[in-house]
């Protein structure tokens, strides 16, 4: 085989490349095949156990011989579980991590020394003045997937990982995941992946709810929560690892709900318009259920216009918006989860997506149902400037719907009704 560099690979194809060499040589690995990439172990682990006479719970990521993580003492609540820092290097079976603090990163806080990754994690923690010692002993927590995950991960990049420190280094990119079994190679799962200051790491999910764990990696980080993956499933009858569905490599950020065999995502458009898109298996295909987007609700607050922004969840199985008007028995309007004074002041600047929607209360769990909705629309009126069509939008007033032509402004109306632009 010739001498193939990083250009070759990105000009010809990581995985046809890949390919060739787990047939031609199932026992050379990736980086023997491309000279100028490296491999190095990655894995992402949780351990629980006693920190002196403390529990404690850690989550440390390995990236070559970079450790980092936190930990937090039992119980975890969310605003504490990342606040204790950890960092450091892995040497063979042993390594010294420096914690710190995130509300004060500067000062170290103490040293972890593991003098044991075997069975668990053993070693003590030294205070930063050196006058206290507690020793540390941590038992490995699996979930079910890591259980049944039987392989070794290991990266293949075009450099190593720099050492953790101050500002953003700029993460290897990762062009492969090489599985090891018994210390053999088995498969190579082509990919480009980079992260932004860090490395994205492989992560294991049920992406088909067969309680079989499948592989998902970030590719890169653009403006949140649009982050794509690619994934690939476990085919428990070979053993191996297959390209997942082409609408699942195309759902950015996608969590995935078993309870409900449903997979969702939450995205992003543009500054003000965010959204939810439901999807489920149909055989072997993953298929769109649900889509919904945010809107602009307008609500009057005694005597000034507002605007709320209504932005849809993900809850149970179903989208619903939980901040909404609903209609009581009797015909009244309330408003559910909706503050008027925290809305923002009615400028006028998204008439395109303004409107109520009205919707039949529901109890906790289930899916509430839309009575009907109460859209603006173009009317063409008098003006300081003459006619022109302006906006006759819909606002809750105090139980009732209330319609109000927005004429003072002439800048927000138009000579042509915008309907028939």
């Amino acid at each position: 085989m010739p001498l193939l560099t990083s250009s070759h690979v990105r000009r010809y194809g990581w995985l046809s490349l890949l390919a060739s060499i787990e047939l031609a040589a199932p026992h050379v690995t990736a980086a023997q095949a491309f000279p100028d990439l490296v491999e190095f172990s990655a894995w992402s682990r949780s351990w629980s156990g006693t920190l002196g006479s403390k529990g404690v719970e850690v989550t440390l990521n390995r990236a070559a011989d970079g450790l980092s993580g936190s930990y937090c003492y039992q119980p975890c609540a969310a605003e504490t579980r990342y606040r204790l820092q950890l960092s450091g290097r892995i040497e063979g079976e042993q390594a010294v991590l420096t914690e710190r603090n995130v509300n004060n990163p500067t000062v170290t806080t103490g040293t972890w020394h593991v003098t044991s990754f075997n069975d668990g994690i053993a070693g003590s923690w030294i205070s930063s003045a050196g006058k206290r010692k507690l020793p540390l002993k941590l038992d490995r927590t699996q979930d079910e997937l890591e259980v049944r995950f039987p392989f070794e991960i290991r990266l293949l990049a075009d450099a190593l990982p720099e050492e953790e420190g101050d500002g953003c280094p700029t993460p290897p990119v990762v062009f492969g995941i090489r599985l090891y079994k018994d210390g053999e190679p088995v498969q190579t799962l082509a990919t480009e992946s980079q992260g932004t200051c860090s490395l994205f790491l492989p992560e294991l999910i049920d992406a088909n709810f067969d309680g079989w764990p499948d592989l998902t990696i970030a590719e890169l980080l653009p403006a949140g929560p649009n982050v794509p993956h690619q994934t690939w499933l476990y085919d428990p009858k070979t053993g191996r690892f297959v390209d997942a569905p082409s609408v699942l490599q195309g759902v950015t950020s996608a969590e995935f709900d078993p309870a409900h065999q449903m997979i969702y995502s939450y995205w992003r458009s543009s500054c003000c318009e965010h959204g939810v898109t439901t999807y489920r298996w149909q055989g072997d295909e993953v298929v769109e259920v649900d889509n919904r987007s945010s809107y602009f609700l307008p609500v009057m607050d005694g005597t000034t216009r507002r605007t709320c922004y209504i932005a849809p969840a993900y809850v149970k199985g179903f989208i619903e918006f939980p901040s909404r008007i609903e209609q009581t028995k009797d015909g009244r309007l309330t408003l559910h989860g909706i503050d008027p004074q925290s809305c923002d002041l009615d400028e006028g600047a998204f008439l395109e997506r303004t409107y109520i929607d009205i919707w039949k209360p529901a109890q906790p769990g289930e899916q509430p149902t839309r009575l009907r909705t109460e859209e603006s629309e173009w009317v063409k009126t008098d003006t300081s400037v003459g006619p022109r069509y302006c906006a006759d939008v819909p606002y809750y007033d105090n139980g009732h719907i209330r319609r109000v032509v927005l004429s003072e402004r002439t800048e927000w109306c138009s000579q042509q009704s915008p309907d028939q632009q």
